[in-house]
């Protein structure tokens, strides 16, 4: 796999195709993912990862082009599921074995290099940074969902971190997608909600990121306050 990466790059004579490149990144990459789902094989996946995403970035640095768009995003999508499904598979083969199953390089490392990825192609896309972590958010509440349903105790810590990152994309697309007013009154029902069910399930994780929230709310209501100013006339105050 190791040589397998590499190939491509230290043979090409600087006119290729990229999407060629990715489309053979693909292969090895769905064999991975095949192999995955057999064994927990840690060192294959990081590597795998590590390869994949450094060379998608040096390629998008170095030859990206806004025109690029539909042929490179596709790929990059394809990519985030596949380290997703990865970092799912090695959990449930090692949660039968140790405590600590989740890999945390993985089930984190991918949403984070995927959006910034994510962000240098859409940049010039109105509202694109917006549906993106909203969609991102829907997968990993979806799949919380499905492995709580079906793996309630056995990838509980795995469940939690699908969960936690549900939560953290919906809440980063209300200011990408929303004024500071709306942002302002979303973040304060969203922490309100979550320091609720901190309270109730008694998890001190929630109840903090619920409070974050509220601050976070009050420095977007902060942010728009001359903006209603101006709107409610000289003298008076949102209040």
């Amino acid at each position: 796999i190791v040589g397998g990466f590499p190939g491509p790059v230290l043979t090409s004579s600087g006119g290729g195709n990229h999407v060629v490149l990715f489309s053979y990144y693909a292969v090895l990459n769905a064999a991975i993912f095949a192999i995955a789902w057999f064994k927990a094989w840690r060192l294959l996946n990081v590597v795998g990862f590590v390869c994949t995403f450094l060379v998608g970035a040096l390629w998008g640095v170095t030859r990206y082009r806004p025109e690029d768009f539909a042929t490179t995003e596709p790929f990059l999508v394809l990519f985030f599921l596949f380290y997703v499904g990865i970092a799912t598979f090695y959990a449930m083969r090692r949660s039968l074995e140790v405590r600590r199953y989740v890999d945390a390089t993985l089930v984190f490392g991918t949403p984070l290099v995927a959006a910034g990825l994510q962000g240098a192609l859409v940049r010039r896309i109105e509202y694109a940074m917006a549906w993106s972590p909203l969609c991102a958010s829907a997968i990993y509440l979806g799949l919380a969902r499905v492995l709580y349903a079906r793996h309630r105790d056995d990838l509980r810590l795995l469940t939690e971190s699908f969960l936690a990152l549900g939560i953290v994309f919906a809440t980063l697309a209300v200011p990408l997608a929303l004024d500071a007013r709306l942002t302002s009154a979303t973040w304060a029902l969203e922490g309100a909600a979550l320091v609720w069910v901190g309270v109730r399930q008694q998890h001190v994780g929630a109840r903090v990121f619920g409070l974050l929230l509220q601050v976070a709310a009050g420095i977007a209501f902060g942010l728009g306050f001359s903006l209603w100013r101006h709107r409610l006339g000289r003298g008076n105050w949102p209040v």
